[in-house]
């Protein structure tokens, strides 16, 4: 019998594949890079410049 374990959702751990190519370390779980991917994207949309071709 072994252990079995029920993640809610967000919290299903990163493989190890997946958080091979990571560049925060600290990121363990899926939530937690869909929260940082959330950030960089509205982080770029801020800083998006708009150029207008007349």
């Amino acid at each position: 019998m072994g252990l079995e374990i029920e993640y809610i959702e967000g919290q299903t751990p990163l493989d190890e594949d997946e958080k091979e190519g990571l560049m925060i370390p600290t990121i363990t779980t899926r939530s937690e890079l869909d929260e940082f991917e959330q950030l960089n994207i509205e982080k770029a949309i801020r800083n998006q410049t708009i150029f207008i071709i007349t």
